[in-house]
């Protein structure tokens, strides 16, 4: 019985496999990741023609990976962000995503999810209904508000681990009077490797 075929198959699934063994390492990040993205934010709904006429932001953060395999990373987010919006509102924010990212070589796209915590300060005073007086009353110039978010990024990642992206983003202030006030943003980011 001839064994060379079967030989050459193990030597070549022993080759695979050391050659991935390889790879695993350079695919785990050598230092932490940073991320600053610049986006664009307006107050609509889902819809790009309104983008421009809100304001800009910056956002600063960082990774956890949970999952860290050559092709995906299951990840979480820890941001602090903010952003002006002409005449309307300043926001601060702090906020955690949990995420799912698709490595195609060196290209990728990701989806996310999660919430924070948004300090919102009105431009012009804003009212709240007092139940006790059955009237209106001033509002508190700062309101802190609860930041449901929804994202999806694609970018490309350089051999050295510096990533270049984009992010479309859907969040929201609440509550808002008895609901939701949707905000979305357009990033244009990087994220950065700090070495241990």
């Amino acid at each position: 019985m001839n064994r060379l075929p079967t030989l050459l198959l193990l030597a070549g699934c022993l080759l695979v496999r050391l050659a991935e063994a390889q790879d695993v390492p350079s695919q785990r990040p050598a230092g932490m990741p940073i991320t600053v993205t610049l986006f664009a934010e307006s107050i609509s709904l889902p819809t790009f023609r309104n983008i421009q006429k809100g304001g800009l932001g910056i956002r600063l953060g960082t990774e956890f990976y949970y999952r860290q395999r050559p092709g995906s990373q299951v990840l979480q987010t820890l941001n602090v962000g903010y952003y002006v919006h002409p005449n309307v509102q300043n926001g601060l924010f702090v906020s955690s995503e949990f995420g799912y990212r698709k490595f195609i070589g060196g290209f990728f796209v990701d989806a996310t999810i999660g919430g924070g915590a948004l300090l919102v300060r009105p431009s012009a005073p804003s009212y709240t209904w007092d139940e006790t007086n059955q009237g209106l009353r001033k509002a508190p110039a700062n309101q802190l508000k609860f930041m449901p978010s929804l994202g999806l990024g694609a970018g490309y990642r350089f051999r050295n681990r510096t990533t270049v992206f984009t992010r479309y983003e859907l969040f929201g202030e609440m509550p808002f009077g008895q609901i939701l006030l949707p905000h979305q943003a357009i990033h244009l980011g990087t994220r950065l490797m700090l070495e241990k």
